[in-house]
């Protein structure tokens, strides 16, 4: 049923409007409300944390076997659509940074990216290089990470990943270096694996070349790791800074990438 799942979901975030997700961003906002509650011991924020976790985990058990599983299809897609991320990197995200980069406005360009990425650079280069990363990391903890742990734990543990994922804490909160340390380790591997598979449909030499002990560092960061292997397997000039189509090279790269997680997910799923 898991691929099934994801099937649905990717077919509603492809045709329908729904292309960030559910139009509500109910994990997200959820974990902003714990964050931003009174400080309290550590055990009481993170029970309001994964009260959601019990909730979906309740409603799971009662709708268990009920109308031959089809209940229990429609809570999962509805809550992995809770849990992909709600800037559509493919598409939207990118869209009117790239027009004015097709017009030859690299001022608005790189204005579009600081009001819509946070992204500041120094020169056209950079900014290129910083846009494209951003794209790519969209892709890996929007899509992705939670693909991942909900294949391997259900619902409940790509719910868990987004509401880490989005608790934004103060720097006194007691689940901070908690929440910190879970979301690096539930992005470590999913984040090698998209690397892996961005070399298969990539520059594969170059990419292991490039990445080969960064792969196996616990301390780098998947966001890290995941814009320098898309930069190793594009392996583009920085000539490309020119051209009027920049984005179509990355965007193509990642949807390989997808197709790469797509086959080995059905292929997973007919074994078992």
């Amino acid at each position: 049923m898991n691929f099934l799942v994801l099937l649905l979901v990717a077919l509603i975030l492809k045709f329908t409007p729904w292309r960030k997700g559910f139009p509500v961003d109910l994990l997200g906002n959820w974990a902003r409300r714990v964050a931003a509650a009174p400080p309290r011991p550590k055990w009481q924020a993170l029970g309001m944390l994964a009260l959601p976790l019990l909730l979906v985990g309740l409603l799971l058990w009662l709708v268990g076997g009920i109308g031959y599983g089809v209940l229990t299809l429609l809570v999962h897609t509805f809550v992995l659509l809770l849990c992909v991320g709600r800037n559509d990197p493919l598409q939207a995200m990118t869209a009117q940074f790239e027009q004015a980069w097709e017009r030859g406005d690299r001022e608005a360009a790189s204005l579009v990216a600081e009001r819509d990425m946070n992204i500041r650079a120094e020169n056209s280069v950079e900014l290129l290089v910083s846009v494209r990363k951003r794209v790519v990391w969209e892709v890996c903890e929007g899509y992705l990470v939670p693909a991942f742990w909900y294949l391997l734990l259900g619902p409940l543990g790509a719910m868990a990943y987004r509401m880490l994922q989005q608790l934004q804490t103060p720097a006194e909160h007691p689940l901070r270096a908690l929440a910190a340390s879970v979301v690096h380790a539930l992005e470590w591997l999913p984040a090698r694996l998209m690397v892996l598979s961005m070399a298969l449909v990539g520059h594969f030499e170059r990419t292991l070349a490039a990445l080969g002990e960064v792969l196996r560092s616990w301390e780098v960061s998947a966001e890290q790791v995941t814009g320098q292997g898309a930069e190793a397997a594009l392996a583009a000039p920085d000539t490309e800074v020119e051209h009027r189509s920049v984005m179509p090279p990355v965007r193509r790269l990642l949807q390989r990438c997808l197709f790469v997680w797509a086959v080995a997910i059905a292929f997973l799923s007919v074994l078992a």
